[in-house]
C-alpha cells in the first residue's frame, strides 16, 4: 500500500426536532459525561444480511407459474430469475424421443400472472427468512451460458414494464437488481441481438416505472454511460468534464441511482474486458472507479471475484481491496466463484493493520475475514458521551462518534431511535417496575454515516477522511418524578422502516451478555428530580401482557422480563 495520511473527520450534527451540518462544532460539549463502554471492533462477522459474500440460486418461471423458493440457499441471495419459457429464441431442451432431435424452445409472449405471483411469493419467502437478495432476471434457459437467447426487443421492454411493479412491492428485501435481460447468464454478452441502444432503453424503461431506492445495476462502465445519456463516453465519461457536469445536472438523483455489477472482478487489471484498454473509446479502470467512488456512495456494487488470467497484472488480493474497494464501496461478492480464489484466500494471512485488524493483535486474520468483515459498511462506536442526568424538561443530550470501517455504506434508508429501559421497586410493596422508552430520532440518516475516502495525490494513496462521523443527539425522553436517582440504559437502535425486526449489527460487543439486541450501547444517565410525572410500566394483567411487551413478571424468587416467547434476567441473559 502506498503512504496513508492526512486524516480528517466527517461531522454531521443531528436533533429530534430538525436535523442541520456543522463543521466545527466540538465533540466534547459542556455538561455531557463519557461513558465507559467497549469502543473496540469486536471483529466479529455481523449479521448484517444487506452485504457481504452471496449464494447464488436459480429461479425457473414457467406460463404456469413454476415453483416458488421456498427455502433460499442462504440470508444474502443471488437470485437468478430466468424467464427463457417466455422468449421463442431461448431452447430449452432437445427431444430426442422416436429417433428425432428436435429443439424445444420458450415461447416469445406476456408474463403470466403465475409467473409473477411465483416472483412474489419467492421475495415473500426471502422476507420471511429474514434475508435479502440481489435480483437478476434473463433469458438463459437454468443460466447455462447459452448465447443468443434474447427474444425481440419489443418483447423485452414488455417483459421489463410486467416485472416492473413487482420489483417495486419489494423494495424493502431487494438489495439491487442487476439488469441482465440480455446475453448469455444475464450478463449482457454473447448475443447478437445487444446493442448498447437496447440496454439503455430497456434500463431507462425500468427506471421510469420502479420507485427510487431500487438501485438498478448494469455489467459494465460503457453499459451504465449509455443509460446516463453519455455517446463518447472515453472522452466525456470523466467526472470532472464539463459534458460530465451538464449531464449530471440534467440526470439528478438518477446519477446516484444506477450502477453497475462486476462478473470479472479481479481477474486482471480490466476485469475481464469490463474496463477498456483503450481509454479513448472505452472507459478506463481510473475513470470507472473515480465514477463509482462519487455516484456509487449508497449504491451496491460487487459481483463475482476471479483467479488471474494468464499474463496478466495480479490485483486479486485482500491488500489490493483494501484499497480499491473503499474507492468502489464494494459491498457484495459471490462466496461460490471464484471457489479457488475464495479458498487461497482462507488461506493466506491479511498482511496489513486496518485499525483493529492488526495481524500483529490476531494470529489468524486471514485475507477472507477481512473482506468477509469489510463488504458494505461496519459501524463501530468508538466514543459516547451523555448527559450526566436527565432533568425537568425530559432532554437527553449525547454525542456520539461513529466510524464506518467498511468497504461502503449503508445504500437503503433505516429508522433511528434511542431506546431507553430500566427497572426500579416502586411504591410501598416495592412492585417492580419497567419503563421502556423508543424515542425516534426524525431525518436522521445513517446513509451519511461514510466509510473512508482515499485520493491519489501524485505517487501517494492519501485518505482524506477516515470514517470517524460525529453525531449529536438531543432527544426528549420525558421526566417522571416516581423514577428520580434511577439510572437508565441507552441504546441506539437502526431499523427497516418495514420490519423492525431488521435492524443494523453495530461492531461493538453488546454489554448484555445473552442479549439478542443488534443495537449499540451508547451508556447511561440519572432521572433527576422533575414535576411532571408519568406512569412507568409495572407488572400487568394478563390480558395486557399479550399486548404489551415487554414486561416484568415474578417466577419464584427471581424477576423474569418476557419480551414476546424471549426471557431474560435482569441482568440481560436468557431465562431458561
Amino acid at each position: 500500500m502506498k503512504k496513508v495520511s492526512e486524516i480528517t473527520r466527517n461531522v454531521v450534527q443531528i436533533a429530534v426536532l430538525g436535523i442541520f451540518l456543522f463543521a466545527t462544532v466540538p465533540l466534547f460539549a459542556a455538561g455531557l459525561v463519557k461513558q465507559s463502554i467497549d469502543t473496540t471492533d469486536a471483529m466479529a462477522t455481523l449479521e448484517n444480511f444487506d452485504r457481504g459474500f452471496y449464494t447464488p440460486q436459480v429461479l425457473h418461471l414457467k406460463p404456469s407459474g413454476g415453483k416458488a423458493i421456498e427455502k433460499p440457499y442462504g440470508k444474502l441471495l443471488h437470485l437468478r430469475a430466468e424467464i427463457s419459457e417466455f422468449s421463442s429464441n431461448a431452447w430449452l431442451s432437445i427431444d430426442t424421443t422416436g429417433g428425432k432431435r428436435d429443439t424445444v424452445r420458450g415461447v416469445s409472449q406476456d408474463l403470466t400472472e403465475d409467473a409473477l405471483n411465483v416472483l412474489q411469493q419467492t421475495f415473500d419467502n426471502i422476507r420471511d427468512f429474514g434475508g435479502h437478495v440481489i435480483v437478476r432476471i434473463c433469458y438463459d434457459p437454468w443460466y447455462n451460458g447459452r448465447s443468443n437467447v434474447t427474444p425481440a426487443h419489443e418483447w423485452v421492454l414488455k417483459h421489463v414494464e410486467q416485472l416492473a411493479p413487482v420489483f417495486s412491492k419489494n423494495t424493502d428485501v431487494i438489495v439491487a437488481l442487476e439488469m441482465g435481460m440480455h446475453g448469455a447468464y444475464g450478463e449482457m454478452h454473447s448475443d447478437t441481438s445487444i446493442t448498447y441502444e437496447r440496454v439503455a432503453e430497456a434500463v431507462n424503461l425500468m427506471l421510469r416505472n420502479t420507485p427510487p431506492e431500487l438501485k438498478i445495476l448494469t455489467r459494465t462502465g460503457n453499459y451504465s454511460a449509455k443509460v446516463l445519456g453519455f455517446d463518447n463516453w472515453g472522452v466525456d465519461f470523466h467526472i470532472d468534464g464539463e459534458k460530465f457536469a451538464e449531464i449530471a445536472k440534467a440526470k439528478g438523483d438518477t446519477m446516484y441511482r444506477v450502477g453497475m455489477f462486476n462478473d470479472g472482478y479481479l481477474g486482471t487489471q480490466y476485469d475481464y474486458g469490463t474496463w477498456g484498454a483503450d481509454c479513448k473509446t472505452s472507459i478506463c479502470r481510473e475513470e470507472g472507479v473515480a465514477w463509482l467512488e462519487k455516484y456509487s456512495i449508497n449504491t451496491p456494487y460487487g459481483g463475482e471475484a476471479l483467479t488471474t488470467a494468464s499474463g496478466y497484472e495480479v490485483i486479486n488480493t485482500p491488500e489490493f481491496l483494501a484499497y480499491e474497494g473503499f474507492r468502489t464501496h464494494t459491498s457484495y461478492l459471490n462466496i461460490q466463484w471464484n471457489n479457488n480464489l475464495i479458498d487461497s484466500w482462507k488461506k493466506t494471512p491479511f498482511k496489513q493493520k486496518d485499525f483493529d485488524y492488526d495481524p500483529a493483535r490476531v494470529d489468524s486474520l486471514s485475507g477472507f475475514k477481512y473482506v468477509n468483515d469489510h463488504l458494505g459498511y461496519r459501524f463501530v462506536l468508538r466514543e459516547s458521551w451523555l448527559s450526566d442526568t436527565v432533568g425537568n424538561d425530559g432532554i437527553l443530550r449525547a454525542k456520539l462518534r461513529i466510524q464506518n470501517v467498511g468497504f461502503g455504506n449503508l445504500t437503503r434508508k433505516m429508522k433511528v431511535s434511542l431506546y431507553v429501559h430500566g427497572m426500579t421497586n416502586i411504591g410501598p410493596l416495592d412492585t417492580i417496575a419497567a419503563l421502556n422508552i423508543n424515542k425516534p430520532l426524525e431525518h436522521v440518516d445513517f446513509m451519511k454515516v461514510y466509510s473512508r475516502k482515499i485520493e491519489i495525490k501524485g505517487a501517494d494513496t492519501v485518505m482524506t477522511f477516515d470514517g470517524n462521523n460525529e453525531l449529536s443527539i438531543e432527544a426528549d425522553v420525558g421526566c417522571f418524578s416516581n423514577w428520580s436517582g434511577v439510572r437508565l440504559d441507552v441504546e441506539l437502535k437502526v431499523c427497516s422502516e418495514k420490519n423492525p425486526e431488521d435492524c443494523i449489527h453495530f461492531a461493538n460487543k453488546n454489554p448484555y451478555v445473552g442479549n439478542l439486541e443488534s443495537d449499540a450501547y451508547i451508556g447511561s444517565f440519572l432521572m433527576g428530580e422533575c414535576e411532571r410525572t408519568g406512569l412507568p410500566r409495572v407488572l400487568p394483567s394478563s390480558t395486557e401482557q399479550k399486548q404489551n411487551a415487554p414486561f416484568v413478571q415474578r417466577e419464584r424468587n427471581s424477576v423474569i422480563v418476557r419480551d414476546g416467547e424471549k426471557r431474560y434476567k435482569l441482568n440481560g441473559a436468557k431465562a431458561h
